[in-house]
Protein backbone atom coordinates (compact mmCIF):
# COMPACT_ATOMS: atom_id res chain seq x y z
CA UNK A 1 0.00 0.00 0.00
CA UNK A 2 2.69 2.88 1.08
CA UNK A 3 4.62 1.34 -2.41
CA UNK A 4 1.07 2.42 -4.26
CA UNK A 5 0.84 5.96 -2.51
CA UNK A 6 5.01 6.49 -3.46
CA UNK A 7 3.95 5.60 -6.86
CA UNK A 8 1.67 7.81 -7.20
CA UNK A 9 3.51 10.79 -5.54
CA UNK A 10 6.64 9.89 -7.88
CA UNK A 11 3.83 10.40 -11.16
CA UNK A 12 2.42 13.52 -9.91
CA UNK A 13 6.05 15.23 -10.02
CA UNK A 14 6.97 13.71 -13.09
CA UNK A 15 3.93 15.05 -14.44
CA UNK A 16 4.96 18.77 -13.13
CA UNK A 17 8.53 18.04 -14.80
CA UNK A 18 7.02 16.91 -18.27
CA UNK A 19 3.57 18.56 -19.12
CA UNK A 20 3.55 16.61 -21.87
CA UNK A 21 3.74 13.16 -20.28
CA UNK A 22 0.08 12.82 -19.77
CA UNK A 23 -1.36 13.40 -23.37
CA UNK A 24 1.53 10.80 -24.19
CA UNK A 25 0.24 8.22 -21.58
CA UNK A 26 -3.33 8.45 -22.70
CA UNK A 27 -2.75 8.12 -26.36
CA UNK A 28 -0.24 5.57 -25.99
CA UNK A 29 -2.57 3.73 -23.38
CA UNK A 30 -5.56 3.95 -26.04
CA UNK A 31 -3.23 2.22 -28.72
CA UNK A 32 -2.06 -0.54 -26.50
CA UNK A 33 -5.90 -1.09 -25.37
CA UNK A 34 -7.16 -1.38 -29.23
CA UNK A 35 -4.64 -4.01 -29.26
CA UNK A 36 -5.09 -6.17 -26.74
CA UNK A 37 -1.07 -5.28 -24.93
CA UNK A 38 -2.04 -2.68 -22.30
CA UNK A 39 -2.80 -5.29 -19.56
CA UNK A 40 0.21 -7.75 -18.17
CA UNK A 41 -1.72 -10.79 -18.60
CA UNK A 42 -2.31 -10.64 -21.76
CA UNK A 43 1.19 -10.08 -22.75
CA UNK A 44 0.96 -6.53 -22.82
CA UNK A 45 2.59 -3.69 -20.53
CA UNK A 46 0.94 -2.43 -17.18
CA UNK A 47 0.45 1.49 -17.11
CA UNK A 48 3.49 1.84 -14.51
CA UNK A 49 5.55 0.52 -17.48
CA UNK A 50 4.17 2.71 -19.83
CA UNK A 51 4.49 5.93 -17.85
CA UNK A 52 8.36 4.89 -17.03
CA UNK A 53 9.27 4.06 -20.52
CA UNK A 54 7.49 7.60 -21.18
CA UNK A 55 9.56 9.00 -18.65
CA UNK A 56 12.54 8.05 -19.99
CA UNK A 57 12.58 8.63 -23.03
CA UNK A 58 11.35 12.26 -22.11
CA UNK A 59 14.44 12.30 -19.41
CA UNK A 60 16.79 10.87 -22.31
CA UNK A 61 15.28 13.49 -25.59
CA UNK A 62 18.23 14.69 -27.55
CA UNK A 63 16.18 17.79 -27.96
CA UNK A 64 16.24 20.12 -24.82
CA UNK A 65 12.52 21.44 -25.61
CA UNK A 66 11.06 18.19 -25.58
CA UNK A 67 10.36 18.21 -21.87
CA UNK A 68 8.42 21.69 -22.44
CA UNK A 69 4.73 22.76 -22.45
CA UNK A 70 5.50 24.04 -25.80
CA UNK A 71 6.35 20.66 -27.72
CA UNK A 72 4.86 19.24 -30.49
CA UNK A 73 3.34 16.10 -29.47
CA UNK A 74 2.99 14.62 -32.85
CA UNK A 75 6.62 14.84 -33.57
CA UNK A 76 7.35 13.36 -29.88
CA UNK A 77 4.62 10.78 -30.34
CA UNK A 78 6.48 9.72 -33.48
CA UNK A 79 9.81 9.70 -32.09
CA UNK A 80 8.44 7.83 -29.17
CA UNK A 81 7.14 4.68 -31.45
CA UNK A 82 10.77 5.74 -33.69
CA UNK A 83 12.75 4.63 -30.56
CA UNK A 84 11.08 2.26 -28.75
CA UNK A 85 9.90 0.06 -32.11
CA UNK A 86 13.13 0.26 -34.29
CA UNK A 87 16.64 1.16 -32.10
CA UNK A 88 15.99 0.33 -28.79
CA UNK A 89 17.86 -2.67 -27.33
CA UNK A 90 15.50 -5.11 -25.88
CA UNK A 91 18.11 -7.75 -25.30
CA UNK A 92 21.02 -6.08 -23.50
CA UNK A 93 19.83 -2.80 -22.25
CA UNK A 94 17.64 -1.82 -19.50
CA UNK A 95 16.13 1.49 -18.28
CA UNK A 96 16.35 3.55 -15.11
CA UNK A 97 14.56 6.62 -14.56
CA UNK A 98 15.85 7.44 -11.26
CA UNK A 99 18.56 10.09 -10.97
CA UNK A 100 18.13 11.80 -13.86
CA UNK A 101 17.42 8.37 -16.22
CA UNK A 102 20.19 6.21 -18.00
CA UNK A 103 20.29 3.16 -19.92
CA UNK A 104 22.05 0.62 -18.27
CA UNK A 105 23.21 -2.67 -19.25
CA UNK A 106 20.86 -5.39 -17.77
CA UNK A 107 24.11 -7.18 -16.10
CA UNK A 108 24.16 -4.08 -14.20
CA UNK A 109 20.54 -4.49 -12.90
CA UNK A 110 21.40 -8.03 -12.28
CA UNK A 111 23.66 -7.08 -9.49
CA UNK A 112 20.78 -5.70 -7.55
CA UNK A 113 18.47 -8.30 -8.10
CA UNK A 114 17.27 -10.91 -5.13
CA UNK A 115 16.60 -14.75 -4.81
CA UNK A 116 18.27 -15.62 -8.31
CA UNK A 117 16.04 -13.41 -10.85
CA UNK A 118 17.64 -12.03 -14.04
CA UNK A 119 16.45 -8.90 -16.00
CA UNK A 120 13.41 -9.27 -18.55
CA UNK A 121 12.87 -8.92 -21.65
CA UNK A 122 11.74 -5.45 -21.16
CA UNK A 123 13.77 -4.68 -18.10
CA UNK A 124 12.69 -1.08 -16.23
CA UNK A 125 14.38 -0.98 -12.90
CA UNK A 126 11.95 -0.02 -10.01
CA UNK A 127 12.77 3.62 -9.23
CA UNK A 128 11.28 2.91 -5.70
CA UNK A 129 12.93 -0.64 -5.11
CA UNK A 130 15.94 -1.40 -7.53
CA UNK A 131 15.38 -4.69 -6.54
CA UNK A 132 12.45 -4.86 -8.46
CA UNK A 133 11.66 -5.09 -12.63
CA UNK A 134 8.67 -3.65 -13.21
CA UNK A 135 8.63 -5.08 -16.97
CA UNK A 136 9.15 -9.13 -15.34
CA UNK A 137 5.75 -10.03 -16.06
CA UNK A 138 5.27 -8.52 -19.59
CA UNK A 139 5.61 -11.98 -21.52
CA UNK A 140 4.66 -10.28 -24.73
CA UNK A 141 6.85 -7.50 -24.54
CA UNK A 142 8.04 -8.30 -28.50
CA UNK A 143 4.47 -7.49 -29.34
CA UNK A 144 4.15 -4.64 -28.11
CA UNK A 145 7.81 -3.82 -29.78
CA UNK A 146 6.56 -4.37 -33.13
CA UNK A 147 2.63 -2.59 -32.51
CA UNK A 148 5.32 0.32 -31.62
CA UNK A 149 7.00 0.10 -35.01
CA UNK A 150 3.93 -0.47 -37.18
CA UNK A 151 2.79 2.89 -35.55
CA UNK A 152 5.83 4.51 -36.41
CA UNK A 153 6.03 3.30 -40.18
CA UNK A 154 2.33 4.34 -40.59
CA UNK A 155 2.35 7.64 -39.30
CA UNK A 156 6.24 8.68 -40.59
CA UNK A 157 4.35 7.40 -44.05
CA UNK A 158 1.55 10.06 -43.35
CA UNK A 159 3.09 13.31 -42.25
CA UNK A 160 5.91 12.78 -44.94
CA UNK A 161 5.45 15.60 -47.42
CA UNK A 162 5.79 13.32 -50.67
CA UNK A 163 2.56 11.10 -49.31
CA UNK A 164 0.20 14.12 -48.73
CA UNK A 165 -1.19 13.99 -52.26
CA UNK A 166 -2.21 10.70 -51.63
CA UNK A 167 -4.56 11.21 -48.41
CA UNK A 168 -7.17 13.03 -47.65
CA UNK A 169 -7.08 16.41 -45.76
CA UNK A 170 -9.89 15.44 -43.91
CA UNK A 171 -8.35 12.42 -42.34
CA UNK A 172 -7.10 12.33 -38.79
CA UNK A 173 -3.56 11.54 -38.77
CA UNK A 174 -3.04 9.74 -35.30
CA UNK A 175 -6.82 7.86 -36.70
CA UNK A 176 -4.53 5.85 -38.65
CA UNK A 177 -3.43 4.22 -35.39
CA UNK A 178 -6.02 4.58 -32.99
CA UNK A 179 -9.66 3.91 -34.63
CA UNK A 180 -12.80 4.95 -33.22
CA UNK A 181 -14.47 1.85 -34.01
CA UNK A 182 -18.58 0.82 -33.79
CA UNK A 183 -17.93 -0.34 -30.59
CA UNK A 184 -16.65 3.31 -29.65
CA UNK A 185 -19.22 4.65 -30.98
CA UNK A 186 -21.86 2.44 -29.34
CA UNK A 187 -20.08 3.09 -25.86
CA UNK A 188 -19.61 7.02 -26.43
CA UNK A 189 -24.09 6.74 -26.77
CA UNK A 190 -25.01 4.71 -24.00
CA UNK A 191 -22.31 7.21 -22.07
CA UNK A 192 -24.65 10.44 -23.49
CA UNK A 193 -27.78 8.45 -22.87
CA UNK A 194 -26.91 6.60 -19.41
CA UNK A 195 -25.11 10.74 -18.54
CA UNK A 196 -26.75 13.72 -20.17
CA UNK A 197 -24.14 16.60 -20.83
CA UNK A 198 -25.36 19.64 -18.13
CA UNK A 199 -24.64 23.34 -19.25
CA UNK A 200 -23.62 25.83 -16.90
CA UNK A 201 -24.68 29.62 -17.89
CA UNK A 202 -21.42 32.15 -17.86
CA UNK A 203 -23.94 34.04 -15.26
CA UNK A 204 -23.93 31.13 -12.95
CA UNK A 205 -22.33 31.45 -9.76
CA UNK A 206 -20.69 27.55 -10.87
CA UNK A 207 -19.13 29.60 -13.55
CA UNK A 208 -17.20 32.08 -11.80
CA UNK A 209 -16.66 35.41 -13.03
CA UNK A 210 -13.57 34.49 -14.94
CA UNK A 211 -14.89 32.70 -17.46
CA UNK A 212 -16.31 29.72 -18.87
CA UNK A 213 -14.06 26.94 -18.59
CA UNK A 214 -14.08 23.39 -17.64
CA UNK A 215 -11.13 23.91 -14.93
CA UNK A 216 -13.32 27.35 -13.04
CA UNK A 217 -16.25 25.23 -12.79
CA UNK A 218 -14.61 21.62 -11.63
CA UNK A 219 -13.08 24.07 -9.54
CA UNK A 220 -15.78 26.27 -7.92
CA UNK A 221 -17.22 22.37 -7.55
CA UNK A 222 -14.76 20.76 -5.55
CA UNK A 223 -14.16 23.77 -3.63
CA UNK A 224 -17.62 23.80 -2.32
CA UNK A 225 -17.69 20.12 -1.47
CA UNK A 226 -14.51 20.44 0.43
CA UNK A 227 -15.89 23.37 2.48
CA UNK A 228 -18.66 21.11 3.30
CA UNK A 229 -16.29 18.02 4.38
CA UNK A 230 -13.80 20.35 6.20
CA UNK A 231 -16.83 21.30 8.80
CA UNK A 232 -16.75 25.24 7.62
CA UNK A 233 -20.77 24.88 7.12
CA UNK A 234 -22.68 26.14 9.93
CA UNK A 235 -25.51 23.99 10.75
CA UNK A 236 -28.03 24.59 13.10
CA UNK A 237 -27.42 22.99 16.26
CA UNK A 238 -31.82 22.89 16.77
CA UNK A 239 -33.36 19.50 16.31
CA UNK A 240 -35.35 19.57 13.45
CA UNK A 241 -38.07 17.35 11.82
CA UNK A 242 -37.57 14.87 9.39
CA UNK A 243 -39.10 16.73 6.70
CA UNK A 244 -37.57 20.06 7.48
CA UNK A 245 -33.84 18.14 7.53
CA UNK A 246 -34.89 16.58 4.02
CA UNK A 247 -36.11 19.60 2.48
CA UNK A 248 -32.53 21.03 3.78
CA UNK A 249 -30.32 18.67 1.94
CA UNK A 250 -33.23 18.69 -0.90
CA UNK A 251 -32.77 22.45 -1.15
CA UNK A 252 -28.59 22.41 -0.78
CA UNK A 253 -28.21 19.91 -3.94
CA UNK A 254 -31.18 21.71 -5.96
CA UNK A 255 -29.50 24.86 -6.44
CA UNK A 256 -26.76 23.10 -7.33
CA UNK A 257 -28.77 21.36 -10.27
CA UNK A 258 -30.67 24.43 -11.03
CA UNK A 259 -28.02 26.32 -11.42
CA UNK A 260 -26.30 23.63 -13.66
CA UNK A 261 -28.92 23.24 -16.09
CA UNK A 262 -30.04 26.85 -16.89
CA UNK A 263 -27.77 27.61 -19.82
CA UNK A 264 -27.84 30.49 -22.58
CA UNK A 265 -27.55 29.32 -26.12
CA UNK A 266 -24.98 31.79 -27.38
CA UNK A 267 -22.66 31.82 -23.91
CA UNK A 268 -22.57 28.52 -22.32
CA UNK A 269 -20.15 25.82 -21.30
CA UNK A 270 -21.04 22.43 -21.68
CA UNK A 271 -19.41 19.43 -19.62
CA UNK A 272 -20.28 16.07 -18.53
CA UNK A 273 -22.72 15.14 -15.82
CA UNK A 274 -19.63 13.01 -14.69
CA UNK A 275 -18.10 15.48 -13.33
CA UNK A 276 -20.61 16.82 -11.03
CA UNK A 277 -20.64 13.19 -9.59
CA UNK A 278 -17.89 13.38 -6.83
CA UNK A 279 -18.82 16.65 -5.58
CA UNK A 280 -22.82 15.98 -5.40
CA UNK A 281 -21.58 12.51 -3.69
CA UNK A 282 -19.84 14.20 -1.14
CA UNK A 283 -22.90 16.86 -0.41
CA UNK A 284 -25.61 14.03 -0.28
CA UNK A 285 -23.26 12.11 2.08
CA UNK A 286 -22.61 15.05 4.21
CA UNK A 287 -26.97 16.01 4.48
CA UNK A 288 -27.30 12.11 4.45
CA UNK A 289 -25.35 12.05 8.00
CA UNK A 290 -26.72 15.18 9.48
CA UNK A 291 -30.18 13.79 8.68
CA UNK A 292 -29.09 10.58 10.64
CA UNK A 293 -27.83 12.27 14.10
CA UNK A 294 -30.69 14.58 14.10
CA UNK A 295 -32.95 11.17 14.32
CA UNK A 296 -30.98 10.24 16.82
CA UNK A 297 -31.26 13.77 18.73
CA UNK A 298 -27.53 14.66 18.56
CA UNK A 299 -27.77 17.38 16.83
Amino acid sequence: MSNGVKSAELITKFIKIYPSLPFLVLVLKQFLLQRDLNEVFTGGISSYSLILLTVSFLQLHPRYNASQPSSNLGVLLIEFFELYGRHFNYLKTGIRVRDGGAYIAKEEVQKDMTDGYRPSLLCIEDPLNPSNDIGRSSYGALNVKQAFEYAYLVLSHAVNSQNQAFFSKNNSVIGRIVRVTDEVVQYRRWMQKSFPVLTVSAASPLAGSSGRTYASVANTLSQSSQHIANGNVKLDNRPQEESESDGSCRSSTSSIANSSSSSIASDTVSFPAASLRSPLRSLLSRCHSVFFWQRKGNI
